[in-house]
């Protein structure tokens, strides 16, 4: 507790000289929120990071977890990030209250990122982060790698798409209202979870699966070893009795929550998985 006022009592007074001593754009950034830190580290030299989630270390669910070793991290408490006397904070409109609200009573700026349901929404939050730092041309060419990606994984004139839905560990799919469902349409694979129902990151019955089967089921990595049972049920065997009605093709899960330059490697893995259970379907109508 001491500790935790003596950190408050330091910012509390580095905050009356702060405006005068802070230069153009943030030399201190500290992001709180997964899908921002991915955003962050490719727009700024690092020397300027303070700190990225914990989050961004974890390799199930980041796509820059290398990177992220290299970098501090936070675990999100108010104390952190106050000791860490950032000049911006970005953060989650989920992220804790109590450490928005310390950050407020120090006067330490925050920003806060709502999770995007469309591809324009998040270039739109890639080009309000670059903004933010002061990166609008690195902005502006993540925003174009992005959208060249998204040409050359969109679904060729004159194919059919197939049908498809994600089955992570647990059940879990996305639905209508997210940025894999609109990567998933544009790629050629179109959502059955949808049809049923699901929005945003919803369970997927099985007994869907099994009484209606898509041409692809794009499922999640299990865990090393013997799997939790929430994971067994990608690889249940009633899914596996209908290996010859559909190709199974891995879709991580560490690329169906963030957006941004996630994308990139979210489409080109979707539209493999397109190519590949199109080579699959051809072969065995040959037959």
């Amino acid at each position: 507790m001491i500790r935790w006022l003596t950190s408050l009592l330091a910012l509390a007074a580095f905050g009356c000289v702060h405006a005068e001593t802070q230069s153009a754009h943030p030399r201190r950034i500290v992001s709180l929120n997964m899908c921002v830190d991915a955003i962050l580290v490719e727009l700024v030299s690092h020397d300027r990071i303070a700190a990225l989630s914990h989050y961004a270390r974890d390799p199930q669910r980041s796509t820059i977890s290398e990177v992220a070793r290299q970098l501090p991290i936070t675990y999100e408490t108010a104390e952190e990030v106050v000791a860490l006397r950032p000049d911006l904070v970005l953060t989650s409109r989920h992220s804790a209250p109590a450490t928005r609200n310390a950050l407020k009573r120090v006067g330490i700026r925050f920003e806060l990122f709502n999770v995007p349901s469309t591809i324009a929404d998040s270039i739109e939050q890639v080009r309000e982060v670059a903004h933010l730092l002061g990166a609008e041309r690195e902005g502006e060419a993540m925003v174009a790698r992005i959208e060249q990606a998204l040409e050359a994984a969109r679904l060729p004139a004159g194919e059919e798409p197939l049908t498809a839905a994600i089955y992570q560990p647990g059940g879990l799919s996305a639905g209508a209202n997210t940025v894999v469902g609109e990567l998933m349409q544009l790629t050629g694979l179109h959502n059955i979870a949808a049809r049923y129902g699901v929005k945003d990151y919803r369970p997927l019955p099985l007994e869907v699966l099994v009484s209606a089967p898509p041409d692809v089921l794009l499922v999640g990595e299990t865990s090393p070893g013997a799997p939790l049972r929430s994971e067994r049920i990608v690889r249940h065997r009633a899914l596996r009795a209908l290996e010859s009605q559909m190709t199974q093709e891995l879709f991580p899960a560490r690329l169906l929550f963030c957006a941004g330059p996630t994308m990139i490697e979210a489409a080109n893995t979707l539209a493999q998985a397109r190519e590949h259970a199109q080579s699959v379907h051809r072969a065995r109508s040959a037959l």
